[in-house]
């Protein structure tokens, strides 16, 4: 689940949008205004006709390009505009557009095709595997691979069969990731308990990031995948490639969790939780605050659905906002809201502002225990390896 970016990504991702005949004679957008259209643009609260409104307003495309890739949502944010605007999209714009959806994908349906011969392996080996993230995200949240860019692929196996990952790998062309091979023995061991992950490239077009757990052991989310994986529904992908990904409420806990671990840095991790929630009308709400009280994660989860909410104006039913509204959510929420806000001033949090997120969003003295030590083991790790 890393953000690094993809060795095509900035190719992919600067398509020339040019400004408006109004905008050039006008003063150049401002980034927090651009940012104000790249969250209209996404919300699922904006009003009839308005996609219109924005494109006839003086913008400055370039600047609202770079906001949205900033944010890492400018695929999503150009289809719905797109959608929205009914025809007022100018023609230069819509063509930028339209191209820029042509290259995600190519490059997602080849992420696609591998995906489906890494879980064909897995499925042949009897290794229960899911997809996270990617073209299935992109799929199950938005009903399009191409509305979401995707640098490499997710895949979560049970940890008691690592061992039997790197064999099958290799039998379809992969090899450990340059920054991992060296690693061996008790190294290696420390490596992997830490990350719950370990990366595999094939060539130099394709990474695979394989977990051994969902999220790394200084978040709530259990070693045991079988309740997912028994949970899991089948995403299809293209016509002929078809995956298991995650139940609605399990991906919505997931998305939740890495926000929180990516310090909610991008509007993006917003938009897939707010996509996955809108594409879900009959989501067991219930259930999915009964599954987050059991992992102690009712806060993390309550903090991504008050961000999907109160930025992206996603429904909620009146229970769910009175329970995502409790107990000090709308604080945290605004001081995450501020940062993304002000992103183009503000690469990171600081690292008070890292420790008072992570630290209130885990629901028990215990979870914050748990996330301090796995710090600390991170800190110790970058001195012995």
């Amino acid at each position: 689940m890393n953000d690094r970016p993809a060795p095509s990504q900035s190719r992919m991702s600067s398509v020339a949008l040019p400004s408006s005949p109004q905008a050039r004679s006008s003063p150049e957008t401002s980034s927090q205004e651009a940012f104000e259209i790249v969250r209209e643009g996404l919300s699922y609260a904006s009003r009839p006709g308005h996609g219109r409104s924005l494109v006839g307003a003086d913008v400055d495309w370039e600047v609202v390009q770079r906001e949205a890739r900033r944010h890492r949502v400018l695929p999503l944010f150009l289809r719905r505009l797109a959608a929205r605007a009914e025809g007022a999209l100018p023609s230069a714009v819509q063509a930028a557009a339209q191209e820029h959806r042509r290259a995600i994908r190519i490059r997602n349906t080849f992420l696609a095709k591998e995906l489906g011969r890494i879980a064909r392996a897995f499925r042949e080996a009897n290794v229960p595997a899911l997809a996270l993230k990617g073209p299935v995200l992109a799929k199950a949240a938005f009903g399009d691979i191409a509305a979401r860019h995707s640098v490499d692929v997710d895949v979560v196996i049970p940890r008691e069969r690592f061992s039997e990952a790197g064999p099958l790998l290799r039998g379809i062309g992969y090899e450990h990731a340059a920054k991992r091979a060296g690693l061996t023995g008790w190294r290696k061991a420390f490596s992997l308990y830490l990350d719950g992950q370990w990366e595999f490239t094939r060539g130099a077009s394709f990474t695979l990031d394989l977990h051994t757990r969902i999220m790394p052991p200084g978040y709530a989310f259990p070693v045991d995948l079988t309740p997912f994986w028994e949970r899991s529904r089948p995403v299809q992908l293209t016509s002929d490639v078809t995956v298991p990904g995650f139940a609605p409420a399990d991906r919505v806990l997931v998305l939740a969790h890495h926000g929180v671990k990516n310090q909610w840095r991008a509007l993006r991790h917003v938009a897939d939780v707010a996509g996955v929630v809108s594409g879900e009308p009959d989501l067991d709400w219930s259930l999915l605050r009964e599954r987050a009280r059991a992992l102690g994660a009712a806060r993390t989860t309550r903090l991504a659905l008050y961000l999907a909410h109160d930025l992206l104006g996603v429904d909620l039913p009146s229970h769910v906002l009175d329970w995502v509204q409790d107990r000090g959510i709308p604080r945290l929420g605004a001081r995450m809201e501020s940062y993304l806000r002000n992103r183009h001033q503000k690469d990171h949090l600081t690292y008070r502002e890292r420790v008072h997120l992570q630290l209130g969003t885990k629901d028990t003295l215990w979870g914050q225990l748990r996330y301090g030590a796995h710090s600390v083991l991170q800190h110790v790790r970058s001195h012995l390896l």
